[in-house]
């Protein structure tokens, strides 16, 4: 219901159609507002400013060396086609225009990039439809700077047989070996095979994570990107960070928000910047619905509980799931979007906090996770041994035996048994292989606890990868 009378506090003067964080807002207040907070992110530190800005003759660099780094400066925005990577990617093509109107010139280029599944004929042309439109109509004035790049997530799997391997958890040890695949194993491998193999949908999401934030990254160190700006809201944030927490990932956190450093992963290269880290979901959300960016959003529906004239009530997602089936990142979500309207100030302290830590301290050597590359700073197989029992009982009575020989002869009994001939295998004549403890209880979740998988060395980083770009 619409509240008559409401003036925007910032300019006094406009019907107010925003209430946010105490305060109303007109349309052209709140876009500033947001704009603002992204800026700010976006001019952090010296690194991004000399990003960002327009370069002109100085001391430091001649006229030839400014518009050389002008052209050379290049961004990826990941695009999910979901609410805030729409408002991102809008307040850089707004930028750019800026750029544009006092400079007669820009600072910057744009390379925009949405991964999507193989196979889902209907979301891809869902996909390119809305690109097309974004491209032709919404950013038409920056159709030389913004640049939109279609990659399949089948690329992560789309190697050589020799760099690829296949990583075996110990069900007892809870300790990982990597072995060759051998001419047996299929070779054509996609991500709907591996996403098929775990059973709980936690368990899938994680690997699709990193499956897109990896070639995400790859993508960047591959085509001299400066810098990756992730659309992630402050909300978005904190739901990561509690998610990091109860997934056993919590040394993660620091490397995951760091924007001060290169990502030494992928050749430090680059840097990884959250221009909307100020931003709460129900805000980015409130943008799209009043600038028109809602018709190009795919699977996505917006919150609307800070616009003052509300539409149609939408469950986020479009349906009600169950809480024992979400994931443990919805479950975040969940939570978070409850809370925000009362409440943000919660979610600003989980973000805060996140911030404040720092990676622990790494002993000589540090290894790497062999699934998600993160640094192991423990001895997590040993832990997890000492609390856990999974050595059986022996089979002693008749009644036991004639249940155990049911059992060997089910569908899960025959699976077991599958499981102990690969593992037993894999331990005569394979090398070990680090996981961290996330990895640990992921490959928990997949069947047969064995996952094919890049080696993640220096020659699977320089594959390149088969994009396809809408001109």
């Amino acid at each position: 219901m619409k509240m008559s009378g409401d003036i925007c506090q910032r300019c006094k003067k406009e019907e107010a159609i925003i209430i946010s964080r105490k305060e109303t807002f007109c349309a052209e207040c709140f876009k500033h507002f947001v704009m603002q907070k992204q800026r700010k992110q976006m001019m952090s530190d010296d690194y991004f400013r000399e990003i960002f800005k327009v370069m002109y003759k100085d001391r430091i660099r001649s006229s030839e060396e400014a518009e050389l780094q002008n052209k050379n400066s290049t961004i990826l925005v990941p695009l999910s086609l979901g609410s805030s990577s729409l408002m991102l990617l809008d307040i850089v093509h707004l930028t750019l225009l800026e750029q544009r109107a006092q400079h007669k010139k820009t600072g910057f280029n744009v390379d925009v990039l949405i991964c999507y599944k193989e196979g889902d004929e209907k979301s891809f042309q869902q996909i390119v439809t809305a690109v097309k439109e974004l491209s032709e109509s919404r950013f038409k004035e920056n159709r030389d700077e913004i640049r939109f790049h279609l990659l399949s997530l089948d690329n992560f799997f789309k190697l050589n047989s020799e760099e690829l391997h296949r990583i075996v958890l110990h069900n007892v040890d809870f300790t990982g070996k990597i072995d060759s695949l051998s001419e047996a194993d299929p070779q054509a491998l996609n991500l709907e095979t591996i996403l098929a193999s775990c059973p709980n949908r936690s368990t899938r999401e994680d690997l699709l994570t990193f499956i897109t934030t990896h070639l995400v990254k790859k993508y960047a160190y591959q085509h001299g990107q400066k810098a990756i700006l992730w659309g992630h809201s402050m909300t978005r944030l904190a739901d990561e960070i509690i998610s990091y927490v109860v997934k056993g990932r919590g040394s993660q956190i620091a490397s995951s928000l760091n924007s001060t450093d290169f990502d030494e992963d992928y050749g430090k290269s680059f840097k990884n910047l959250y221009p909307l880290k100020d931003i709460l979901l129900a805000e980015v959300d409130a943008y799209c619905a009043t600038f028109g960016l809602n018709k190009f959003l795919i699977n996505y529906d917006l919150l609307n509980n800070l616009l003052i004239s509300k539409p149609e009530k939408k469950q986020v997602g479009g349906s009600t799931r169950l809480v024992k089936n979400m994931t443990i990142n919805e479950l975040a979500r969940k939570y978070f979007n409850d809370i925000e309207g009362e409440y943000s100030n919660i979610i600003a302290t989980v973000l805060r906090t996140g911030d404040k830590l720092a990676e622990p301290t790494a002993p000589d050597g540090v290894r790497k996770c062999a699934v998600c590359k993160s640094k192991i700073y423990d001895d997590v197989s040993k832990w997890l041994r000492d609390i856990t029992v999974n050595v059986p009982h022996p089979v002693e009575t008749e009644l036991e035996k004639e249940l155990y020989d049911k059992w060997s002869t089910s569908q899960i009994g025959i699976e077991a048994s599958a499981y102990y001939k690969l593992r037993d295998s894999t331990w005569s004549h394979g090398s070990d292989a680090d996981l961290c403890y996330g990895c640990i209880v992921t490959m928990q979740g997949v069947k047969n606890m064995n996952l094919t998988w890049p080696k993640n060395n220096e020659k699977e980083l320089e594959n390149i990868l088969n994009e396809y770009s809408l001109e």
